[in-house]
């Protein structure tokens, strides 16, 4: 059995602010310690449970080049590298040899009232990521790409409200691991990362142990996916991409056939929004 690890650093132990999540903050590099605690804990369980032949895990978190490699367990790959370079951005190089998802460090969408540090994917320009009339998150979008292959989410970790947020969407008998609960948009209730380190593992066999009850999230074709940005300069530059309809002052909307075309169009017309990358895409 092929584990795939998709990581964010958001929803990590101890993960609570701005300068704690991208470089030049004086907080990161304990920041990449903090995540990476987070997804050797969940790595090492996987590589534990004897059907396990190998665990990938994708650093899916601002420059995407966060975790230390060289805490990984042997068994383990690392997919690292800016998201300007990836077409499928938080699960790049997931393919149908992969048997189940795990999501650790994963934050609430968008707009979800009691998260900490909520946003969908570029929280600078993105206000809301409906698909069919229904506000994705991050959960979602990977789910729904991991879906179209056949693959299911078996295991998410992250803050309260990205864990409630999972179950909602990908079912109650989710395994899902609080790590901590938002008192404020930057501030919470944090579990010690050896208390979470031991949760994480044990979740992740517990899910493993389950996976057989759990079913692809699946969103048929057509997918009409809705983009609203924060202002109208965001939405006069994305509508400069071909293909997507000015539906709003601040919203573009397209439709694809399959939903893993529709969320590698989302993440190009971001890209395109961009207009001059930030040095996390680079």
């Amino acid at each position: 059995m092929r584990v795939f690890i998709s990581c964010d650093m958001e929803g990590c132990t101890g993960i609570v602010h701005g300068d704690q999540l991208v470089p030049g903050g004086h907080d990161y590099g304990r920041g990449r310690e903090l995540m990476t605690g987070d997804v050797v804990a969940a790595a090492e369980a996987a590589l534990a449970y004897d059907e396990v032949t190998q665990v990938r895990v994708c650093d899916g978190h601002g420059t995407m080049r966060n975790i230390l490699i060289e805490r990984l367990p042997s068994g383990a790959d690392l997919v690292s590298g800016p998201a300007s370079s990836r077409a499928l951005c938080q699960i790049e190089s997931l393919g149908a040899d992969f048997d189940v998802l795990l999501c650790v460090g994963y934050h609430a969408m968008a707009g979800t009232p009691g998260a900490l540090l909520a946003h969908t994917w570029i929280g600078s320009l993105v206000a809301e990521i409906s698909v069919n009339g229904r506000p994705f998150g991050e959960t979602a979008l990977n789910a729904g790409v991991a879906g179209d292959l056949g693959i299911p989410v078996i295991f998410v970790s992250g803050d309260e409200a990205a864990c409630t947020q999972a179950r909602a969407f990908l079912g109650e008998d989710l395994v899902t691991v609080p790590v901590k609960r938002a008192l404020g948009t930057k501030s919470a209730v944090c579990r010690t990362p050896p208390d979470t380190a031991a949760a994480i593992r044990l979740g992740v066999l517990t899910a493993l142990d389950a996976r057989a009850a759990r079913q692809p999230f699946r969103v048929p074709g057509p997918v009409e996916v809705a983009v609203s940005f924060h202002n109208t300069d965001m939405a006069d530059r994305a509508s400069k991409r071909p293909g997507a309809e000015r539906t709003g002052r601040q919203q573009l909307t397209f439709t694809c056939p399959t939903f893993t075309d529709a969320a590698r169009e989302t993440w190009a017309l971001l890209e395109w929004t961009a207009a001059e990358q930030p040095e996390w895409l680079r």
